[in-house]
């Protein structure tokens, strides 16, 4: 009896704790409302019952993404209990929620298994980085820290509110999701967490609608040229503000957030699609690489950064750089697709594309990738810190077959000119490190037409 007694108590005090934790959350919240109806005295717009909604709403997804998943599952329980005390008796029901219950208990029970799995120290990983080339960080002029994904945290007085809780996800480690430096596994695994959510949230928009949508979104980027890009983004940021747009004689608006997200992601998969032949040349780069940067630096429409970064290390792992691993469970097909392979209709039917198609088309988004790395500006930094530490994960990675001098000679092409301005003492050392040290471990991963057109390549850097 005593120890039933306690564990009440302990409940209870939990409890107590949770209340006085949201009621000096909302006393916070409360004089943020205050400073804010004070300086919108002039406004007519009614905040209103249903903010004030938003605002418990929000510190309650707060409360509940601090607690362990003892207090969640037990608060879940007693809430449950609560409701049910004012339900009328249904069988149907009552059995509906204990299988809920069930179900949430199991994938807990997954997720704790999962996540002690992942605190094993991954020895093997160690052992092969010891062997490798490690790049020493550039002395002038100082690379800053580099940009982490940005926050996904909706302010209390905002009215949007994510449309469920996120669960803890669970992770693999390094060992099982390929040769990806530790430091960068984290930061990859920040990004696909993020866009998963936004994922989640516009996936319940029904079909019919997204093809309204759709059809919005490719009318303007079916126009867009060098001579009509000023127009058309204006055009387009208009619609993804919430401004009518008449496509085929019907009027459509952006009506809530989800299909806000749905038109970035679908501006992701358009402008990628247009990379799928891997001809990357320069009409495509006057017109979406300066597209790309306007979406990711306007503060109304960041989650784009989020959705076009993670699209493009799904379409080409090499982009993070991550090397995926064949599990034990993968046939041949499965493999390549996770390395990137897709599907290409052949006639009446459809086959995996050809080594040669797969690395014109991987040479296409490295291209574009490595191109975005040096343009000073979103979706990364001014002062190439992020360039830097990226070629440096390229170089002390083990080498794969082909795909790594594709690596090395596409940045060299596109960024060695302003690296060698920017650090020239420091970056001169590593195209010696990889002329000299790099390339013997190279050949033996990589075919001769490879390997003789990276040789040129470091021929135009003076020794």
């Amino acid at each position: 009896m005593d120890e039933i007694h306690e564990s009440k108590l302990t409940l209870y005090r939990r409890i107590e704790n949770i209340i006085k934790n949201i009621e000096e959350d909302e006393a916070k919240t409360n004089e943020c409302m205050k400073v804010i109806r004070s300086k919108s005295k002039s406004d007519n717009t009614s905040i209103g019952p249903a903010n004030d909604l938003l605002r418990f709403l929000y510190i309650l997804e707060r409360q509940y993404q601090c607690d362990d998943d003892e207090t969640r599952r037990k608060a879940r329980e007693d809430f449950l209990e609560y409701i049910n005390q004012f339900r009328p008796p249904d069988d149907d029901v009552v059995e509906e929620e204990e299988e809920e219950e069930e179900e949430e208990e199991e994938e807990e029970e997954e997720e704790e298994e999962v996540n002690d799995d992942d605190q094993q120290p991954d020895q093997s990983n160690e052992s092969q980085q010891s062997a490798s080339i490690v790049l020493p960080n550039p002395p002038l002029p100082p690379p800053p820290a580099v940009i982490s994904p940005l926050s996904t945290v909706v302010p209390p007085s905002a009215p949007i509110i994510k449309s469920q809780l996120p669960h803890p996800q669970p992770t693999l480690s390094v060992e099982d999701i390929g040769e990806i430096k530790p430091e960068t596994l984290v930061e990859y695994r920040k990004l696909s967490f993020e866009a998963q959510q936004y994922e989640k949230r516009y996936s319940i928009i029904d079909l019919s609608r997204k093809k309204q949508l759709a059809s919005c979104i490719k009318d303007i980027m079916n126009k867009l040229r060098k001579e009509t890009f000023h127009t058309l983004t204006n055009e387009l940021f208009e619609f993804l503000n919430g401004q009518e747009k008449k496509v085929s004689n019907q009027i459509h608006r952006i009506s809530n957030e989800e299909e806000r997200l749905l038109c970035l992601s679908m501006l992701a998969t358009l402008i990628l699609a247009q990379l799928l032949g891997g001809d990357l040349n320069d009409i495509k780069t006057e017109i979406f690489l300066p597209l790309i940067g306007i979406l990711s630096r306007n503060q109304q429409h960041q989650e784009f950064r989020i959705i076009f970064l993670d699209r493009l290390h799904k379409k080409c792992p090499y982009t993070v750089p991550l090397y995926p691993k064949r599990q034990s469970t993968m046939n041949d097909k499965q493999y390549l697709e996770a390395i990137g392979y897709i599907e290409k209709q052949d006639g009446d039917q459809r086959r995996l594309e050809t080594e040669s198609e797969f690395f014109t088309r991987m040479n296409g988004l490295i291209r574009l990738f490595c191109k975005l790395l040096v343009s000073r500006g979103p979706p990364f930094d001014k002062d190439l810190a992020f360039a830097w530490k990226w070629f440096s994960d390229v170089l002390n990675l083990p080498p794969k077959s082909n795909i790594t001098s594709i690596l090395i000679r596409v940045f060299l092409d596109e960024a060695g000119e302003i690296m060698m301005k920017v650090y020239p003492m420091q970056f001169s050392k590593i195209i010696n490190a990889i002329r000299i040290h790099y390339l013997p471990r190279l050949e033996k991963e990589t075919s001769h037409d490879q390997i003789t057109r990276l040789r040129l390549t470091l021929e135009k850097f003076s020794k």
